[in-house]
């Protein structure tokens, strides 16, 4: 198969050296497939990660479920225990009161944790305006 243009680190069949518009033209080509190589891997790589993250997010979602419904029977076992030496309806209330003083303790934690984040909120427009400073500064100090 003839080809006109020979590839890459290749001698050219004719007498005459290529042009500069044809090396030109040989290295654009060249450096589009690259950049498609690489958008083509990204792309695999990001597929890739995809599903291995989706079948870790639905892995973790099943056990969180399970673990709710052992904790139930963890407390229900609690209520059981209680009731051989309380009446069942004052086992019922201390394990009621125990599971709800830990939900009063747990959002008390959040909503400190929450007030706290507050001063924590990413601004990147101030980031994105210290370059922009920085690089005008840049601009400035070459023009004179």
């Amino acid at each position: 198969m003839s080809n006109d243009h020979p590839s890459f680190g290749q001698a050219p069949s004719g007498s005459q050296p290529p042009s500069i518009g044809e090396l030109f033209g040989r290295m654009t080509g060249q450096i589009s497939s690259l950049i498609r190589g690489e958008i083509a891997l990204a792309k695999t790589q990001a597929m890739t990660f995809l599903n291995y993250t989706k079948a870790g997010i639905g892995a973790l979602a099943v056990a969180g479920v399970l673990a709710l419904y052992g904790l139930g029977w963890i407390f229900h076992s609690i209520e059981l225990a209680l009731a051989l030496v309380l009446p069942a309806w004052a086992a019922s209330l201390i394990v009621c009161g125990g599971i709800f003083f830990f939900v009063l303790v747990l959002a008390f934690v959040g909503i400190s944790k929450l007030k706290k984040s507050r001063a924590h909120v990413p601004h990147p427009q101030d980031g994105l305006k210290e370059s922009m400073d920085a690089l005008k500064k840049g601009a400035h100090k070459d023009e004179q």
